[in-house]
């Protein structure tokens, strides 16, 4: 029986699409049951928007005002009292997800699986090595936790609008560090998509020549 547990990636009270694309990844588990967990300072609106995700069985809450920016030294010892009720954890692999999720790993002492784009079973996956060029499969252990994060550029996002699922107040009484505070957010301005969560993306390198050699390429793709 698998259990999945996705943890929420929001900023400024809106979720990430990266969220919604993990939903899409464990719905390929055949799980019993996928549940999001939401950590923040107020996490009703974001657990909202989650709880609207089709294939979601439940979102859980964890509300902290240490929760207000995502430390991944404070999240961790949050989400590791849960961890327990679960046989799959999951995060985006994003810059959120790969601070995160390896501090989880090592402390249920299992190996994370990095990037997965792709399911064979419950504890088979595949994910790309040397810069994409080649596909290596991995199986983790039976028997213990599966801790991963999703290549969210290989998953279209689940359907929002459904549910919505159920929310509720996880308890957690876990102590949290000291030695890391948050100081400030610095993001790149422009109207452009994050190329992390763009639907998406088109890439042309030097052998292009130009701005217009670049348009006719893309015109015709």
């Amino acid at each position: 029986m698998s259990r999945v547990l996705i943890v929420a990636e929001h900023l400024n009270g809106q979720l990430n699409q990266s969220t919604a694309k993990c939903v899409r990844f464990a719905s390929l588990l055949k799980a019993d049951a996928i549940d999001v967990v939401v950590l923040s300072d107020d996490p009703a609106a974001v657990a909202g928007e989650a709880a609207g995700i089709a294939g979601v069985t439940r979102v859980r809450t964890i509300a902290n005002a240490a929760n207000a920016h995502a430390l991944a030294a404070v999240y961790a010892p949050q989400i590791l009292e849960i961890a327990g009720d679960y046989t799959h954890i999951l995060g985006p692999s994003t810059t959120f997800g790969k601070d995160l999720m390896p501090r989880i790993a090592a402390k249920l002492g299992v190996s994370q699986v990095s990037d997965a784009m792709a399911v064979e079973d419950a504890q088979t996956f595949k994910r790309p090595i040397y810069a994409g060029n080649a596909i290596v499969t991995v199986k983790a252990p039976a028997g213990k936790p599966v801790v991963a994060t999703v290549r969210t550029a290989s998953f279209a996002a689940a359907a929002m609008g459904a549910g919505p699922a159920t929310v509720e107040a996880a308890s957690v009484s876990a102590s949290l560090p000291t030695h890391t505070r948050f100081v400030g957010l610095a993001q790149g301005g422009g109207d452009r998509p994050d190329l992390q969560t763009a639907r998406i993306v088109v890439s042309g390198g030097r052998a292009v020549g130009s701005a217009d050699g670049f348009k006719v390429i893309y015109e015709l793709a």
